[in-house]
């Protein structure tokens, strides 16, 4: 299921009162948007993020700073390295 599938399941949760499910969602999507800079997920996801935090869902706020920053990264054309990738990038110690 790709980002723009899970928001359209994200929204149907939400709406029917299952925010955790909901949260969940937004944040896969949030995640996969990132990966690749999709700036039209990634802006409804910082909307449906704030719709969370005004129902009192647990990081709610924090989902909607994250999506922030990863729509401003995918403005800017820049991204921050996964985990992974820091991870393979790292120097070796000599032993």
């Amino acid at each position: 299921m790709n980002a723009a599938e899970k928001l359209v399941d994200a929204r149907t949760a939400l709406e029917h009162g299952a925010h955790a499910r909901a949260r969940d969602l937004v944040w896969q999507a949030a995640a996969a948007a990132a990966r690749v800079g999709d700036k039209a997920v990634l802006q409804q996801v910082v909307e449906l993020a704030g719709a969370l935090a005004a129902v009192g869902v647990d990081d709610g706020d924090q989902l909607r700073v994250y999506a922030e920053a990863a729509l401003e990264d995918a403005r800017r054309g820049t991204r921050r390295p996964s985990a992974f990738e820091r991870l393979i990038s790292r120097d070796r110690r000599p032993r």
